[in-house]
């Protein structure tokens, strides 16, 4: 009996002649990952004096009015086509999302999501005002397998900066951290496969503060896998619904008033100072 290794469909699967044990093997990642965030955190992000660094793809969108972060599953890229977090992405960079900015991430560089979501929001320690709130965008997070812990942990962390998250969804969830849905989350949706992974998947979910979080839908996908749950086509729809709501919300708000350039601050200090 002798091993074997291919790469199907962009994943690593390894098997023996003769028996399936592509479940044995995906055990391995995951049980490294729900071990790994307990001795491994990410240093707390703190305020630059530099301007914050984008993507190419952001410098297109000047001003997000709505931010995407997806968190892909262990064993894939954060690129990875198959995925449906990353072809939720795709799509809200395409015609029609002008005013959206997505991107995704691995589940063990979670902080460059934090950090790329933080872009767009004022750079200075401590939390957030409620004016700075009201003009920022609104954040939207999804995180599939451990992707999930991922996601949560930059939802606390935004928690701590007083950044509301509008939706946060979960995909067939793996990690220690996952059971509980931030305060600071407005709305949140989890989905869960029936499938070998099934006993080490997250299924339900506690609210920090049942107040002010709602529980939109918890779906047990019975017909899907670890992998192909990414795709199911309701998470597609929380996420375009969630982008929806966002933009009527933000359509509602009256206009701030315009900030007045330094220069002209300066120029109203120098009109004190009479020309010789």
């Amino acid at each position: 009996m002798s091993n074997s290794g291919y790469l199907s469909g962009g994943y690593l699967v390894h098997g023996l002649r003769g028996r399936a044990t592509t479940g044995f093997w995906l055990l391995i990642p995951f049980l490294f990952s729900i071990v790994h965030p307990v001795f491994c955190k990410a240093a707390p992000h703190t305020a630059s004096p530099l301007v914050h660094a984008s993507s190419d793809r952001d410098a297109a969108v000047p001003d997000c009015k709505i931010v995407y972060a997806g968190f892909v599953g262990a064993m894939e890229t954060s690129n990875h086509k198959h995925s449906g977090v990353v072809q939720i992405r795709d799509t809200l960079r395409g015609p029609g999302y002008a005013d959206v900015c997505a991107d995704s991430f691995i589940p063990i560089s979670w902080a460059s999501g934090r950090d790329w979501i933080l872009t767009h929001f004022p750079a200075h320690a401590g939390p957030l005002t409620a004016e700075e709130i009201a003009v920022a965008p609104r954040v939207i997070l999804v995180g599939h397998s451990t992707g999930g812990w991922a996601m949560f942990s930059v939802a606390r962390e935004l928690r701590d900066k007083a950044i509301p998250v509008e939706l946060t969804v979960q995909v067939d969830s793996v990690g220690l951290t996952d059971s509980t849905v931030p305060r600071n989350v407005k709305t949140c949706a989890i989905f869960h496969a029936w499938d070998v992974l099934m006993f080490m998947t997250t299924k339900k979910i506690r609210m920090e503060d049942p107040q002010q979080t709602k529980l939109l839908a918890n779906i047990l996908v019975k017909h899907a896998s670890h992998l192909s749950i990414t795709r199911d086509p309701r998470i597609r729809e929380f996420v375009l619904k969630a982008v929806t709501e966002a933009r009527v919300e933000i359509a509602s708000q009256p206009a701030a008033p315009p900030v007045e350039p330094k220069s002209s601050a300066l120029n109203r200090a120098g009109a004190l100072i009479q020309p010789n």
